[in-house]
């Protein structure tokens, strides 16, 4: 339990760190490397539960939004169900998320908002069941979900290596995906989330349905104008992604997952932003 307090107390410094390049590294045997992963994936794939705790944050040249960041712990139970709830920076997490399952959820300390979600993958796809918020665009747990994560590792064009100089008893596999992956994986992300926030027709009896429709028009035309801003800027981005998996060598199962992506882009003053999503995720109690 120390070990998870001081994991949620520093992490998002841990974070911040964790966008320098491993120094003192070398790349060691690129093919073994992508069978080690093959087989930490296989051992993955075939246990029936597990915990994690988790964080993501954003950062904007070099300097976190503190709005962004988040701290969440899980479950996995039969291979395709999983849970996920917002934890305090603090290591406390209300019951009611982590133990009740969706409830009216209040705000933590700090007005930090609470959330919750049980995602099931059903046909290959992970949909989200049950939700507080209910409204998937003002969640941000499913895009954590960790099980989405090793699986684009498996399934999207990459490059492993192996991180020599890792702790004594651990190994970490590095695993940076292709310039057309990078860029695949991010636009199927946004377009998910636009979908997620598309004004639709409101449901029952509308009184003035002329308002209605031209409410619901400002609306559509609004959210039209930032989609084409967002896929210009994703078409106009540089985008590189990597990930950091550390394995648990006995048990050849992952440890930890850190994910980082950095967008490079010109800003509306003309000068270049750079933009790096971080999210680190402990992998603890396997069944």
């Amino acid at each position: 339990m120390m070990k998870l307090l001081r994991l949620r107390t520093g992490i998002l410094i841990l974070l911040m760190l964790c966008v320098l390049p491993f120094t003192g590294c070398a790349v060691m045997k690129d093919k073994p490397a992508a069978e080690d992963l093959s087989l930490v994936m296989a051992g993955m794939d075939g246990s029936d539960g597990v915990s994690f705790e988790g964080a993501a944050a954003l950062l904007v040249g070099g300097k976190a939004v503190p709005e962004s960041s988040i701290y969440y712990g899980g479950k996995v139970a039969d291979h395709n169900k999983i849970s996920l709830y917002s934890l305090l920076p603090d290591g406390g997490h209300p019951a009611s998320a982590a133990e009740s399952g969706p409830h009216p959820l209040g705000q933590g300390p700090g007005e930090a908002p609470v959330y919750y979600t049980r995602l099931v993958k059903e046909d290959g796809t992970w949909t989200m069941k049950q939700g507080s918020p209910a409204l998937a665009g003002s969640n941000p747990l499913e895009a954590l979900n960790p099980l989405r994560q090793l699986e684009d590792l498996e399934r999207l064009d990459k490059k492993v290596t192996e991180e020599a100089g890792s702790a004594r008893g651990t190994r970490v596999l590095r695993i940076e995906l292709t310039a057309e992956a990078a860029r695949s994986q991010l636009s199927a992300e946004l377009e998910r989330e636009m979908q997620a926030i598309r004004p639709v027709a409101g449901s029952g009896a509308v009184t003035a349905a002329g308002t209605h429709a031209k409410a619901l028009e400002a609306k559509t035309a609004l959210w039209e104008q930032k989609q084409s801003e967002l896929q210009q800027r994703l078409d106009q981005a540089d985008i590189r992604t990597i990930y950091y998996l550390k394995v648990d060598p006995k048990r050849n199962l992952p440890a930890r997952l850190t994910w980082n992506r950095t967008l490079t882009y010109l800003g509306k003053a003309g000068t270049t932003t750079e933009e790096t999503y971080i999210t680190q995720v402990d992998f603890y109690g396997y069944q």
